[in-house]
């Protein structure tokens, strides 16, 4: 079973540079491809798909003169940005859900990026593509294999990186769908009355004669042995 884990980390100046550096990179593939989305409709009439009709760019972009610098960030976080949106517009496009349409996303907003290769857990520290290991705060033992690292900064300026880890466990079952419904109408006569008709007690005159028995009980203790008094009493109890 998958579970996730988000921790604190806290990177040097020089991985803070390089990290804010990977989310423009990151924000630059989802927008480029949000564009050339939109332009291509727009003037075509053609309805790219960011899966497999954008993603593919990437490796062209690395290769020209004026996208080369590309390369110096981690690819799968690259293509994991034209792929959420590819989720985006199936979202949009999904009538159960009320997402909006996909916009450009700002520098000034929540970054992340996702990670899947080459990534490691250390001891106080996580391990991630082109860069040396960042100090974090495992507030926890992480177990398990290690799937993905999501790295994100917050609009506060904290960064925190979220590890998915599979424990080997399967997940619990669902449980089981209700086929039968009973239901309870509050009664004065009767406690409840099932929608079957079953009639529950009223447990009121039950409580009424135990306190009535426990007082008859408490008026014979304090009556004199033998007494005539005491006998008539003892009837009532009994």
């Amino acid at each position: 079973m998958l579970r996730a884990t988000k921790v604190r980390i806290y990177p040097t100046p020089e991985q803070t540079e390089y990290l804010n550096a990977q989310f423009g990179a990151v924000r630059f593939a989802y927008n480029k491809a949000l564009h050339i989305k939109k332009h291509v409709y727009q003037r075509h009439g053609v309805n790219l798909n960011p899966r497999k009709d954008l993603k593919p760019l990437l490796a062209v972009a690395k290769k020209s003169h004026r996208y080369g610098w590309l390369k110096e960030y981690d690819s799968i976080a690259l293509q994991q940005a034209v792929i959420n949106l590819d989720v985006a517009f199936s979202n949009f496009f999904n009538p159960k859900l009320k997402a909006r349409f996909p916009t450009f996303k700002s520098k000034h907003g929540k970054q992340s990026s996702y990670h899947c290769v080459g990534i490691k857990v250390i001891d106080g520290a996580i391990k991630i593509p082109k860069i040396a290991p960042i100090e974090a705060r495992l507030h926890r033992e992480i177990t398990g294999t290690l799937k993905s690292i999501t790295l994100s900064r917050s609009t506060t300026g904290k960064y925190y990186a979220s590890l998915l880890c599979d424990d080997g466990m399967e997940a619990p079952e669902k449980p089981a769908l209700i086929s039968n419904v009973t239901g309870l109408d509050m009664g004065l006569t009767h406690f409840a009355i099932k929608s079957d008709g079953y009639k529950i007690a009223n447990p009121r005159p039950l409580i009424n004669a135990s306190h009535n028995l426990r007082r008859k009980q408490k008026a014979l203790s304090r009556k004199k042995k033998e007494s005539t008094n005491r006998r008539k009493d003892q009837s009532g109890v009994d």
